[in-house]
C-alpha cells in the first residue's frame, strides 16, 4: 500500500473508531477504512457479527481490529467507551453511526416512551459524548475527522413523519456544525462532518435491507455513502448530503416550506416585510 492510499493522505494512518459497525453504513466504513491501512475499534450490540468482521479484516488487510460489544444507549457503556476513546493517542477517525428508526407513533394512545428516550440517548447523547472524548486526542494531534451519520431527515422536517427521528437527527446535524465553527475559530485542523444520506439499503428498512426509491431517485448502497463521506474530507463542507437526488429533495422542501406564512416567522413579522424570500 502506498503512503497516500488513504483518504487523509497521511503516511501513518492511525485508529478509526466506528459505532454501529455490525451492518450497513458502519460495516462499510470498517471495510473501506481497513483497506486503507487504518486499525479499527468497532462496537455494536451483536458481538458475533463484530467477531466475524474483525477476523475477516485482520486476515485480509493485516491490520488490528479491537471489538467492544455493547449498547451505546445505555449510559454506563457509553461512559466506558468514551473513556476508552480518550485513551487512543493516535485516533484519526470517529464514525458515530449507531442509530435506529421506530414505527412507534409519538402521539399514539398506546405508544411507549421507552423507544423515544432510547433514541434520544443514542442519537443525541452518545453522539455528543463520543465527540467530546474523541476531540481530546484529535485536538492534541491537530488532525482527525469525526463523521456523524445524520440523515436528510434532519433537513426535511415534515410534520407527518416520525418527529423524534427527525428531531434527533436534526440535533446531530446542528451540533456538528456548531462544534466545527468553534474549531474553525481556534484554527484547528480537526474536521467534523454531518453525513446526511437519503434512503439507503440498510437494516433500518428491515432484515432484507431493501430501501425504496425517494421522490427524486435512489436508493443508494452503504458503500456509496461511505465513499462520498470520505471524499468530503478534502473540502470544508460540514453538512454533507449524499447524492444529487437527495440534494434536490432538500431544495424542493425548503422552497415550499419557507413560503408558508407563520412557519419560520410570526404573522406580524411577515407583514413587516421581513418575510424570507429565496
Amino acid at each position: 500500500m502506498s503512503a497516500t492510499a488513504n483518504f487523509m493522505d497521511v503516511n501513518d494512518p492511525g485508529v478509526a473508531v466506528i459505532t454501529g459497525a455490525s451492518s450497513g453504513i458502519g460495516e462499510s466504513f470498517a471495510r473501506i477504512l481497513s483497506s486503507q491501512g487504518f486499525d479499527l475499534v468497532i462496537t455494536a450490540r451483536r458481538e458475533n457479527r463484530l467477531e466475524s468482521l474483525a477476523s475477516e479484516l485482520e486476515e485480509k488487510y493485516s491490520i488490528n481490529v479491537k471489538i467492544v460489544p455493547g449498547d451505546l444507549s445505555q449510559t454506563e457503556f457509553m461512559e466506558e467507551f468514551a473513556s476508552f476513546i480518550e485513551s487512543i493517542e493516535n485516533l484519526d477517525v470517529l464514525v458515530n453511526n449507531a442509530g435506529f428508526g421506530t414505527l412507534e407513533n409519538f402521539i399514539g394512545k398506546n405508544s411507549k416512551a421507552s423507544a423515544f428516550m432510547k433514541m434520544i440517548n443514542l442519537h443525541c447523547g452518545a453522539t455528543a459524548r463520543l465527540m467530546h472524548a474523541a476531540l481530546k486526542p484529535m485536538q492534541k494531534n491537530d488532525r482527525g475527522v469525526i463523521f456523524n451519520i445524520s440523515s436528510i431527515a434532519s433537513l426535511l422536517l415534515h410534520g407527518s413523519r416520525e418527529p423524534m427521528y427527525h428531531s434527533t437527527k436534526a440535533f446531530i446535524s446542528a451540533f456538528t456544525e456548531m462544534v466545527q465553527l468553534k474549531l474553525n475559530f481556534i484554527k484547528s485542523k480537526v474536521k467534523l462532518k454531518a453525513i446526511c444520506p437519503g434512503n439507503t439499503h440498510t437494516e433500518i428498512f428491515g432484515p432484507a435491507k431493501i430501501a425504496t426509491p425517494g421522490k427524486f431517485g435512489g436508493p443508494m448502497t452503504p458503500g456509496e455513502v461511505v465513499h462520498i463521506s470520505l471524499d468530503s474530507y478534502k473540502n470544508n463542507d460540514i453538512i454533507v448530503i449524499t447524492g444529487d437526488h437527495n440534494i434536490e429533495e432538500v431544495v424542493e422542501w425548503k422552497e415550499i416550506n419557507y413560503k408558508k406564512h407563520g412557519r419560520y416567522f410570526s404573522k406580524n413579522f411577515t407583514k413587516s416585510g421581513l418575510y424570507k424570500k429565496l
